[in-house]
């Protein structure tokens, strides 16, 4: 299965459940989300997922969790696109890990080997080479276990 990093942009939407989502994981380990993905169709349910915080300081990664569901089409989030008939892609997410300001900014992603991935993403649903999937993972635990600790 593949890894993909999902994009939350503030200035486009500012999230208002982040908070309550945050509180969910909390008290259960993790809460189920919708989140559009472009126009990405071919990731697999069970998938690695990853937020980057993007548009506003900081920046950086602040969520993980899997994919629960392969994209579907629906009407665009945004309600000027969606009166167009403009459609976008969707899935659900369980995320474990949420975090208002990033664990790993966005400047720390561009040394070796990370710098080779285009953080900033144009839409959710990029795939992340397996290589700097791997790189990631251990230095992400690391991020997480500080931030709880």
């Amino acid at each position: 299965m593949g890894t993909y990093v999902f994009a939350w942009n503030p200035k486009l939407w500012n999230w208002p459940e982040l908070r309550r989502e945050r509180r969910r994981i909390a008290a259960r380990g993790h809460v189920d989300i919708e989140w559009a993905c472009g126009r990405t169709r071919a990731i697999e349910a069970g998938s690695r997922a990853f937020f980057v915080r993007l548009g506003v300081r900081p920046k950086g990664l602040i969520a993980s969790g899997y994919t629960l569901s392969e994209p579907w089409s629906d009407a665009h989030w945004i309600a000027e696109k969606a009166a167009q008939g403009t459609t976008t892609h969707y899935l659900k997410l369980r995320l474990e890990v949420l975090s208002e300001l990033p664990l790993i900014a966005l400047d720390e992603l561009a040394r070796p080997p990370f710098g080779r991935f285009r953080w900033a993403v144009r839409q959710s649903g990029m795939r992340m080479p397996s290589s700097i999937a791997d790189a990631l993972e251990p230095w992400w635990e690391e991020r997480v276990a500080a931030a709880s600790g």
